[in-house]
C-alpha cells in the first residue's frame, strides 16, 4: 500500500505541472497577447474622446432616475419645450455612465466606455479567429474595425448597442456550430431595447440570418446550406420570443415604435445632424472607410473565397448602412472584420510550438502598465472639457447672477443642463424633442442667417452664447441691439442692449 500511494502521488505532481504549464500557455499565448496589443491600440483612440454633447443630458436623466426612482417623461431642462412629453429611450445605458461619473468623475466616464469597447472589439477579434484567420490577419482586421469605429468614441449609448450586436453575432456562430444557443436571444433583445435603438440592427441580422437559410444551392462564389427542420423550428420561435422581449421596458410599445419615429417624423433632425448624413468621401472619415472597405472588398475577391449567402447579406446590408449615415460605420467593422479577416493571408500561420509564453507574458504586462500609467488624470480630462464647452462663460453667467432667455450652440445645451441647471436652455443634442416642436427649425434659421433676429425677438432672448467667429456672432457684433459681455478662446457672451427690448 506504501508503495501504490508513493507511485499515485509521483504521477500527480507532473500531472499537476503538466496542467498548470498548459494553463499559462494559453493564458499567456500569442494570440492573446495580440488581443492585448489592440486594448492599447482601443485605449489610445479613445483616452481623448470625453467631450460627447449627449453625454451630459444622458447624465442629468440618470441622476434624476436614481434620485426620484422614477423616469423624466416630460422636459425640465429647456425652456422652449418645458413641460412637452418625452421618451428617455436610452435609460439603461445612462445608468453605468452616471455609476462611473459618480464613483471617478470624467475618469470613471472614460473607464466605463473604454470597457465596453474593449468586450466589443474583443468579441469581434474572437470571431474572426474562430472564422479561420490566422490570429496576426484577426488583429489586422479588427485593428481596421477599431478604425472605422473611431468616427464614434466616446461616452455613447450607441456603443452599448453594438455590445449587444456583438452579443447576437456570437450566439448565431454558436448556434451554427452546435444547433445550441438561441435561448440567449429573447433575454438580449430586452435588454437591448431598454440600452439602445439598435436594437432594430440586431432583428435585420437575426431575420437576415434565418432568410439566408431557407434556400439551399452553390452559385459559383456563393454558397448556401439550407437549414433542418429542427433549426428552423427553433429560430423561428426565437424569433418570435425576441419580438415580444422587445415590451419588456418601462415605456411599453412607444419605446419599440421610437426607430419608426425618428425615421418618419424626425427628419428634419435627422438631416441637421451631422452624423447622420451620408459618408463624405472628401473628408479624412469618408477616405479612410473607402480605403478599409473597398481593400477588404478586393481581398475577398482576389482570393476567390466562397461566401455563405448570409455573410453576403449581411455584408450588402452593412455596406448600406455604413455608406448612408456615418454613425454606422463601426457596424460595418463588426460585421465584415469576421467575415474578411480569413482572407487576408498577410502573415504565416501561428505555430504553437514555437510560443514563447514568458515574452507575451512581458508584453502583455507592459500593455496593462502603458494603460494604467498614461490613463489620463481627472484635470486632463477636465482641461479637455474646457477646451470643448463654455465652462468658463457659465461660470462667469453664475457669478453675474445672469438670468433671462439663453440662446445657445445646440452640442452645449446639454453640458449647460448638467453645469448650470438654473440657466434654461434654448435647445440641445435631444433632437427629437426639439424637431417635434418647431425649436429646432428655428434655431437652424439663426445660425445659418437666414432670419436670426425675427427667430430672438420671437422667443425674447436675451444672450446669446456662441462659439467665437461665427457669422451670427458676427452679425450681432455689428447690431445696435446686441453686445458681447464676455469672450474667450472657447465661447463670447452676447447680451441684448437695454435699448432693444425683444418684440412683445
Amino acid at each position: 500500500m506504501p508503495h501504490t500511494a508513493n507511485a499515485t502521488s509521483e504521477t500527480a505532481t507532473p500531472a499537476a505541472r503538466t496542467s498548470w504549464t498548459g494553463l499559462t500557455a494559453n493564458v499567456f499565448s500569442f494570440p492573446v497577447m495580440c488581443m492585448f496589443l489592440l486594448v492599447a491600440a482601443i485605449f489610445w483612440f479613445s483616452a481623448r474622446a470625453i467631450g460627447e454633447p449627449d453625454i451630459w443630458w444622458h447624465l442629468c436623466n440618470a441622476a434624476h432616475l436614481l434620485q426620484y426612482h422614477s423616469f423624466p417623461y416630460l422636459d425640465t431642462y429647456s425652456f422652449t419645450a418645458a413641460g412637452s412629453p418625452w421618451l428617455d429611450f436610452e435609460w439603461l445605458s445612462e445608468v453605468p455612465f452616471f455609476l462611473g461619473f459618480k464613483t471617478m468623475g470624467l475618469q470613471g466616464l472614460l473607464a466605463v466606455y473604454f470597457t465596453v469597447l474593449v468586450l466589443i472589439y474583443t468579441g469581434v477579434y474572437y470571431r474572426a479567429c474562430r472564422a479561420g484567420a490566422g490570429c496576426k490577419d484577426a488583429t489586422v482586421a479588427t485593428l481596421l474595425a477599431v478604425l472605422l469605429g473611431k468616427v464614434s468614441f466616446g461616452p455613447r449609448p450607441l456603443w452599448f448597442g453594438w455590445l449587444c450586436m456583438v452579443g447576437l453575432l456570437l450566439v448565431l456562430d454558436y448556434f451554427q456550430r452546435t444547433g445550441k444557443g438561441l435561448w440567449l436571444l429573447p433575454p438580449l433583445f430586452a435588454l437591448w431595447i431598454n440600452l439602445h435603438g439598435s436594437w432594430i440592427f440586431g432583428m435585420v441580422v437575426l431575420v437576415i440570418s434565418i432568410a439566408s437559410g431557407l434556400v439551399a444551392g452553390d452559385w459559383g462564389l456563393v454558397v448556401a446550406r439550407r437549414w433542418t427542420p429542427g433549426e428552423l423550428k427553433k429560430l423561428l420561435l426565437v424569433l418570435a420570443a425576441s419580438l415580444a422581449a422587445l415590451f419588456v421596458n418601462p415605456f411599453g410599445y412607444k419605446l419599440v415604435l421610437y426607430p419608426f419615429d425618428l425615421l418618419f417624423r424626425q427628419g428634419n433632425a435627422v438631416h441637421a445632424v451631422g452624423e447622420w448624413h451620408s459618408v463624405d468621401f472628401g473628408k479624412g472619415t469618408g477616405k479612410l472607410a473607402l480605403i478599409v472597405i473597398f481593400a477588404w472588398l478586393a481581398v475577398a475577391f482576389f482570393s476567390r473565397r466562397r461566401w455563405k449567402l448570409d455573410e453576403l447579406l449581411l455584408m450588402a446590408f452593412a455596406l448600406w448602412a455604413a455608406l448612408s449615415h456615418v454613425r454606422f460605420l463601426p457596424f460595418i467593422g463588426l460585421i465584415g472584420a469576421p467575415i474578411l479577416a480569413p482572407s487576408l493571408k498577410l502573415f504565416p500561420p501561428y505555430q504553437r510550438e514555437i510560443d514563447k509564453p514568458w515574452i507575451n507574458a512581458v508584453i502583455m504586462a507592459a500593455m496593462v502598465g502603458s494603460v494604467i500609467f498614461y490613463f489620463p488624470s481627472a484635470a486632463k480630462l477636465q482641461q479637455n472639457v474646457d477646451d470643448t464647452y463654455p465652462t468658463a462663460a457659465l461660470q462667469f453667467m453664475q457669478r453675474q447672477h445672469l438670468s433671462g432667455r439663453i440662446f445657445n450652440n445646440d452640442g452645449w445645451g446639454g453640458y449647460m443642463e448638467w453645469t448650470a441647471p438654473e440657466l434654461k436652455t434654448f435647445i440641445d443634442s435631444r433632437a427629437d424633442i426639439f424637431a417635434y416642436n418647431g425649436t429646432l427649425d428655428d434655431y437652424i434659421k439663426v445660425v445659418l442667417i437666414q432670419t436670426p433676429f425675427e427667430i430672438l425677438d420671437k422667443y425674447k432672448i436675451d444672450y446669446v452664447l456662441l462659439e467665437p467667429q461665427q457669422p451670427l456672432g458676427y452679425l450681432l457684433e455689428q447690431s445696435p441691439g446686441w453686445r458681447p459681455i464676455y469672450t474667450d478662446k472657447v465661447a463670447v457672451l452676447f447680451e441684448r442692449s437695454a435699448a432693444e427690448p425683444a418684440m412683445k
